[in-house]
């Protein structure tokens, strides 16, 4: 199941993962297009760590290919990663360094300029500057140091952000700032995967879904689509329930309305449909259904393990 938008900056094909007998990931398949913030949703165990590792080379994939710009990560992994930053793991730092000497220190890890425009250059794109910036990482509250986190990932100007759980433990307004964060970069041309359980952060964030259950993809969607209902006022309504149901489409009671699932551009048919029988249409309203219940009936309202694979075997 592939979808993207834009020029294609990452596509999985067929990848697959097994831990002995034990297939963690199967036939995952998706694009993420220049600029999209898209997010991988799933239960603990669904196999969403297993496969950001793959992107990133931590893991080989069993089958299937990887590609980053083009480049397989299989065979060219130096290259084809030359342009990904990443937070999928805690993030490791310097406490007695100030966060400036940090983001230094990464920047000549890595053969690259580290004069101190290009520093403030890259802590300002996290939202890590001024006075902050100067003080020792030992200080740093959890929302500093996801800033930091992201200077980090960000020092060899990625094109592609790969973040596991990015705003796990940050209050609202480190939720608010990070998201910010991630809404410039994207707007700026970089494209950002990632994975998060905190469905209301997705929702104002991402571009497009990619739901995973038991390591397979379920779904690949916009963020702002799913299957739509509509809120239908029509008199007579049971005549037009019984109507609706009769061409297979469930409908339910809203008040003095009827609920029922419509593709949005099959919309104008059924109004003409429903005239055409002669019944009075009062509204026709799209309901978009929230991303909570989207996830559930994406993932089976699965309750989360206890973790996936890999997170199993670092124990």
């Amino acid at each position: 199941m592939t979808d993207g938008a834009g020029e294609p900056v990452l596509e999985l094909e067929g990848v697959g993962r097994r831990f002995g007998r034990r297939w963690v990931v199967e036939e995952v398949s998706f694009t993420v297009g220049r600029g999209e913030v898209c997010a991988l949703l799933g239960p603990n165990g669904a196999g969403k760590t297993t496969t950001l590792r793959m992107i990133l080379g931590l893991l080989a994939p069993h089958r299937g290919e990887i590609r980053i710009h083009g480049i397989p990560v299989r065979t060219r992994r130096a290259q084809a990663l030359a342009e990904v930053g990443a937070i999928v793991e805690e993030a490791r730092f310097y406490p007695y360094l100030t966060g400036m000497e940090n983001v230094r220190q990464a920047l000549r890890m890595r053969g690259l300029p580290a004069d101190p425009d290009t520093v403030r250059a890259r802590m300002a794109q996290a939202g890590l500057d001024g006075a902050a910036a100067e003080r020792r990482v030992s200080g740093y509250s959890l929302g500093m140091r996801q800033r930091l986190a992201l200077a980090l990932a960000l020092v060899q100007d990625p094109s592609i952000l790969i973040l596991d759980e990015p705003m796990n433990g940050l209050d609202p307004a480190g939720m608010r700032d990070f998201r910010e964060h991630l809404r410039r970069l994207a707007a700026g041309g970089m494209t950002v995967l990632l994975s998060s359980h905190l469905l209301a952060e997705v929702e104002q964030v991402a571009h497009r879904l990619v739901f995973l259950e038991r390591g397979r993809v379920t779904a690949v969607e916009a963020a702002g689509g799913g299957t739509q209902q509509l809120r239908l006022r029509v008199e007579p309504a049971a005549a037009a329930a019984a109507w609706l149901e009769a061409r297979g489409r469930p409908v339910t009671a809203d008040g003095d309305a009827l609920r029922v699932a419509w593709e949005a551009e099959a919309v104008p048919d059924l109004v003409r449909e429903l005239i055409g029988q002669g019944w009075a249409v009062y509204e026709v309203t799209p309901v978009r259904a929230s991303l909570e219940s989207r996830y559930l009936a994406r993932t089976g309202g699965r309750r989360e393990e206890d973790g996936d694979v890999v997170g199993a075997l670092r124990q």
